[in-house]
């Protein structure tokens, strides 16, 4: 039987998201597979997908605003399937900015699929999407960029 890693969770070193491992043994609702590392481990059935099955994944990112210019940034993510999705970063620093605004309206915020950095460092912004890509929720945190994508997307209100 073959299954499709989904998601490595605390497995990141013997997972990696979107690959396929035949499983050795199945029991208690985990498999036992041999893992990236060559050793065999024992791991929860969530984690994977039976079958040989498409996980959509990131391929590249970019900002869409100058991150010196504003304080919500948007980011285009383009996947494997071609398709491309969008997020908002900002980091507390310049959410705080955003605030001490006095034309701010309304005063309060509320923003779905919003992540909040530490820093927009390139390489921190690609360390916490490629992470939030392993963990099989890079999808959930972002929204779809062409329209006829809209339809498809289950979160998107």
């Amino acid at each position: 039987m073959i299954v499709t890693c989904t998601s490595i969770g605390v497995y990141e070193h013997a997972l990696t998201r979107g690959n396929k491992y035949k499983v050795i043994n199945q029991e208690n609702a985990k498999y036992r597979i041999k893992g990236d590392h060559g050793k065999r481990v024992w791991i929860n059935q969530a984690y994977f997908d039976l079958g040989e099955v498409f996980v959509l994944q990131m391929m590249d990112w970019k900002f869409d605003d100058d991150i010196l210019s504003w304080n919500i940034i948007e980011v285009t993510i383009v996947f494997n399937d071609g398709s491309s999705r969008w997020c908002n970063m900002t980091t507390p620093e310049k959410l705080v900015e955003h605030f001490k605004n006095p034309m701010t309206h309304p005063l309060g915020l509320f923003m779905d699929k919003l992540i909040i950095m530490k820093t927009l460092e390139k390489d921190d912004v690609e360390q916490t999407l490629r992470y939030l890509d392993s963990q099989g929720e890079l999808e959930k945190a972002t929204r779809p960029l062409n329209l006829e994508e809209l339809d498809e997307d289950k979160d998107f209100a």
